[in-house]
């Protein structure tokens, strides 16, 4: 005896085994021929498209609010004024009194020509044992040689004098000096040296001091 199969009703599609081909009854699950489940459903799975879109939308919301924020930031920052810094008016301060300072007096004055009348100005000789300053206007190894330096120049019309070194502790022993002038300080011997220059090249300004006179032993005491 063998199993007739139900022919299904009019009006109904027949289904059948998707694997094999199959006739299938309505409420088959198993096909006979295969055995292939063809009851079971496989559910579709979920789109991500959406959550995607939706994230991206907020993220973009997000973006827009922070740059709006980021203007209004700058929109006030703009209009936020400095304060000027307070001025310190400087108290004023009595000035000093100006300080003059007042030209030595010349005591000592220059060597001159002493009254000659020969139209020549006489040459000067420098006074045993003087200290002063003075104007050096040539040093000479002899008195020959100092004396026709010396005659040159009182013809040009500059006071002059000659001086012997050895005498004296600040110039350079065994020279004859032609000098021009005895001053008792050097910033007026500094402003005669001025007053011939332009006659006299390498002219100097120079402390005449004498040599301390020795003290006598105690032996040649009489």
């Amino acid at each position: 005896m063998t199993a007739t199969e139900t022919p299904p009703s009019p009006g109904e599609t027949p289904r059948r085994c998707p694997r094999c081909g199959s006739d299938l009854g309505p409420d088959q699950d198993w096909c006979l021929n295969c055995g292939a489940d063809v009851g079971s459903t496989i559910a579709t799975p979920p789109s991500w498209r959406g959550p995607v879109a939706l994230v991206a939308g907020l993220l973009a919301v997000a973006a827009i609010a922070l740059i709006l924020a980021l203007v209004e930031l700058a929109g006030n920052a703009e209009q936020v004024t400095e304060q000027p810094a307070a001025t310190v008016t400087p108290t004023p301060t009595a000035a000093a009194p100006a300080v003059t300072s007042t030209p030595t007096p010349i005591t000592i004055p220059p060597a001159t020509d002493n009254g000659s009348t020969t139209g020549t100005p006489e040459i000067a000789d420098w006074p045993d044992g003087k200290d002063a300053w003075t104007v050096v206007l040539e040093s000479s190894a002899t008195q020959t040689a100092a004396q026709s330096r010396a005659k040159e120049l009182a013809s040009q019309g500059v006071p002059v004098g000659i001086l012997n070194s050895d005498g004296y502790s600040s110039i350079e022993p065994g020279r004859w000096v032609v000098f021009s002038g005895q001053y008792d300080t050097q910033r007026a011997a500094k402003q005669a040296l001025k007053d011939v220059s332009d006659e006299v090249t390498g002219a100097y300004v120079r402390h005449i001091i004498p040599k301390a006179t020795p003290s006598p032993s105690p032996s040649q005491v009489p």
